[in-house]
């Protein structure tokens, strides 16, 4: 009997550190996005690791990490479009940021972020 509590005790402990589903999430290969998701596709050509942002109406919200010269890609639910959308990726263990500027997105576009060597040469495109 004491196999089974601590083997239960164990599966309740895995269950309680899985990621919650929430209006941002990272895409595996085989992932299905909503016709009405925003794509966000970061390339990062930098050499550190950046944690990328997605800021609404002043609240910041992380996407996720993207390893120095790796891309990923994020989904962003539709209720996140707002007035004031903005992408920005910090270096982990450096300085400085990468920003988008102000974007105005639609659903079910795609927002591509390259992140530049030199961060204030990053550039955003929307399709």
């Amino acid at each position: 009997m004491r196999m089974g509590r601590s083997t239960a005790a164990l599966l309740a402990a895995c269950l309680s550190m899985a990621p919650l589903s929430g209006c941002v999430r990272g895409n595996a290969p085989g992932d299905i996005v909503p016709a009405n998701g925003i794509t966000v596709d970061v390339e990062n050509q930098n050499f550190y690791d950046m944690d990328v942002y997605v800021v609404a109406d002043g609240l910041a919200t992380r996407l996720g990490t993207v390893t120095g010269n790796r891309d990923e890609s994020f989904v962003l639910d539709p209720s996140v479009v707002a007035q004031d959308l903005r992408l920005v990726a910090t270096p982990i263990g450096g300085n400085g940021r990468a920003s988008s500027g102000v974007l105005v997105v639609a659903p079910g576009q795609s927002i591509t972020f390259k992140i530049a060597p030199q961060l204030r040469n990053s550039t955003t495109f929307i399709r």
